[in-house]
């Protein structure tokens, strides 16, 4: 797939590499010509100077032949029209980025899908729905539905206690095999487990399952589950604003905001809620607000540290949960092992959004939760492909990759090591980013 990607900001940065380590043909395309000189030299990922909304830019970065085009500059104007523009002179699909709701109207949204603009991404409304889910999920870490909900991807921590902590994987389940660990976070490193590897205190680990089964194992990993009601949220930006439209009549929400104005508008706009015109960082009044009975402290403000140590702070107060948004993907990982229990990042979300919506028919690939360096994806077997030539068990796939369940029939089923795949069958296949074409070879 030939895909252009106009924007060398954090996303389409990000986007362009991961999508370059699975062999598509990228072309990143920015008026820095500086920072894409950079890339050039450092990484597998081709770039073209020039201005979006150039007739002339787009036809020398090679719009023309494009199956995808993704405009993700940090002007939303710039990107439809340039997505309008692309499409046009050729573009199969096209993806923009913006920054307000109102353009995903019904009607509005129609309209630009008429001059081109298939898809729409809006950043910030992703983060708030996930965050909105995490209020009733707040025991997972992560999730995500898999072939309309037929299998999950549920991400949660063990904690000290938990049954799991200290036994190996193949221990677990000595009865009935019901969910399949199929990565392992453990201080920062990624790890795709086979039977034999044991878990300890504090690993994050990423299960797939069949819904039904998400009580059960909310016992596994000694998970306690939280009717939250007190949320409290440092920073009253655009995430903030849209996640309060979508909980503030069903949950009790404290927002803590410096800025006045930005203050006075939430206030004004959403009256069930507490609004609080102060530093996010003024210990006195967090205590004022008794942070100290909230059950969820969300870190939604501008700075990466601001929200560590706020949830340090809510941590040490009491606070039963606690969210981080994090900008600097490098930081997650340090995040995730302070106990924070949740954290967001837009580009890692928004990345997924663009993947998970574009991409072929064949192999559906989306990144996996906050993980910068693996992805799930389904991929159907075909008639005489080496994965059909024997029970999973004795198949010796690649370290790489693991199988962590399979659609047949239209149905979701756990992957055993008895398990014998057949034509037809759609397999969950988790993976280290890079390994998509080897795990594709299986399939073949």
């Amino acid at each position: 797939m030939k895909i252009l990607i106009a924007g060398s900001g954090d996303t389409g940065t990000h986007l362009a590499k991961m999508l370059s380590s699975e062999n598509q043909d990228v072309v990143l395309m920015s008026t820095d010509r500086e920072y894409l000189a950079g890339l050039d030299s450092s990484y597998n990922i081709m770039v073209s100077v020039g201005d979006a909304v150039s007739v002339a830019d787009l036809c020398n970065s090679g719009v023309e032949d494009t199956d995808l085009f993704v405009a993700v500059t940090p002007y939303e104007t710039i990107n439809i029209t340039a997505c309008q523009l692309a499409h046009h002179l050729g573009a199969r699909q096209c993806v923009a980025r913006i920054e307000s709701g109102c353009f995903l109207d019904d009607g509005i949204a129609e309209m630009f899908a008429r001059s081109g603009v298939s898809t729409l991404i809006y950043p910030e409304s992703l983060v708030a729905q996930e965050l909105y889910e995490y209020l009733s999920k707040n025991w997972m870490s992560k999730w995500i539905d898999l072939h309309d909900g037929e299998l999950n991807m549920t991400g949660i921590k063990l904690r000290e206690g938990s049954p799991g902590v200290g036994k190996a994987i193949k221990d677990l389940q000595l009865e009935e095999k019901y969910f399949h660990i199929a990565v392992i976070r453990r201080n920062g490193d990624l790890i795709i487990p086979r039977g034999d590897d044991f878990l300890i205190k504090n690993d994050t680990l990423f299960i797939v399952l069949k819904p039904e089964n998400l009580e059960r194992l909310a016992e596994v990993a000694g998970q306690e589950r939280l009717d939250a009601k007190h949320i409290m949220i440092a920073g009253g930006g655009k995430i903030t604003d849209l996640l309060c439209g979508m909980a503030s009549d069903e949950y009790d929400i404290t927002v803590i905001e410096p800025d006045k104005e930005r203050a006075q508008m939430l206030a004004e706009k959403y009256s069930g809620i507490t609004v609080v015109n102060a530093g996010t960082r003024e210990l006195s009044v967090l205590k004022e607000e008794q942070i100290d009975k909230m059950d969820i402290f969300m870190a939604l403000t501008g700075s990466d540290e601001a929200n560590i140590v706020g949830c340090m702070v809510a941590k040490e107060s009491g606070v039963k949960r606690t969210v981080a948004q994090i900008e600097d993907i490098s930081y997650i990982g340090e995040a995730e092992n302070l106990w924070i229990d949740k954290v967001v990042n837009k580009k890692l979300i928004t990345s997924a959004s663009i993947i998970r919506s574009v991409l072929g028919s064949d192999i559906k690939v989306g990144n996996v939760f906050s993980l910068t360096d693996a992805e799930v994806a389904e991929i159907e077997v075909h008639e005489g492909s080496k994965i059909t030539k024997a029970p999973v068990m004795d198949l010796r796939l690649p370290k790489e990759l693991t199988l962590g369940g399979m659609i047949r029939h239209g149905r979701g089923m756990i992957i055993e090591g008895r398990t014998e795949l057949k034509a037809g069958d759609k397999v969950i296949v988790i993976l280290r980013t890079g390994s998509l074409l080897k795990a594709e070879r299986l399939f073949r």
